[in-house]
């Protein structure tokens, strides 16, 4: 019998963290019912309700994680087409570490922002309109430098880097990030905070995290070439 590559090791660790987390959720949800569309969305919506922490977490897990194989691949055919050396390996270890970013980080802090977005800073605001714009620069202001600082953070302490990591990517990347944020979020913000309900918005910015997260996690793998200290 073949010994298991370690390739295939990481991915049985993957599939295993999946299985375990999906069906931790399951029961905490309070039920579990055979898989169908509508059943599914009527199952997420209730967790929504009954767990909507960690229900935004392992959502935020999975989009982090999906991302993370979508960029992988499109790097490694771009590779491929301008390398005589062929495709790269898939790394594993960094989808792992993109997933679990999601989940520590990315999904309570938008569960933790949104409660106080659309609580305490803005439900004050009784004009639908200049409540729209407080919370789109609001967020751009706070929950952006926040979100991906911490994202950085996380992703450097996962990856052993340490106290020197994160700082060298504060240093390097955080305004080109935030910058690009500011570029993307607030015109995906007017759909969201005026017409998604606010129980689905987090939902929302998953779904466009695929993309967000994408360019995170490339801006993350990257290499900044830094000019020699005079």
């Amino acid at each position: 019998m073949k010994k298991p590559t370690a390739f295939g090791r990481k991915n049985g660790l993957l599939f295993w963290l999946f299985v375990s987390v999906a069906s931790s959720w399951s029961r905490t949800a309070g039920y579990a019912e055979a898989f169908n569309p509508p059943a599914a969305w009527d199952f997420y919506a209730k967790a929504l309700v009954t767990k909507p922490l960690l229900t935004k977490s392992l959502t935020a897990c999975g989009t982090n994680a999906f991302s993370d194989a979508i960029c992988q691949k499109l790097l490694r055919d771009s590779n491929s087409k301008s390398s005589e050396e062929g495709k790269s390996k898939f790394d594993s270890r960094r989808l792992i570490e993109n997933a679990f970013t999601g989940l520590v980080w990315s999904g309570p802090i938008a569960h933790i922002w949104y409660s106080l977005l659309f609580g305490k800073l803005t439900v004050q605001i009784k004009e639908p309109v200049v409540s729209l714009v407080t919370q789109i620069i609001l967020d751009a202001l706070i929950f952006s430098p926040v979100t991906v600082s911490g994202y950085f953070a996380v992703r450097s302490v996962l990856e052993g880097s340490g106290f020197a990591g994160v700082k060298d990517k504060l240093k390097t990347r955080l305004v080109s990030s935030v910058l690009g944020a500011w570029k993307f979020w607030p015109a995906a913000n007017v759909i969201n905070f005026s017409l998604v309900p606010i129980p689905f918005r987090v939902l929302y910015l998953n779904v466009l995290s695929i993309f967000w997260s994408g360019y995170l996690t490339h801006v993350n793998s990257k290499k900044i070439a830094t000019s020699p200290e005079a």
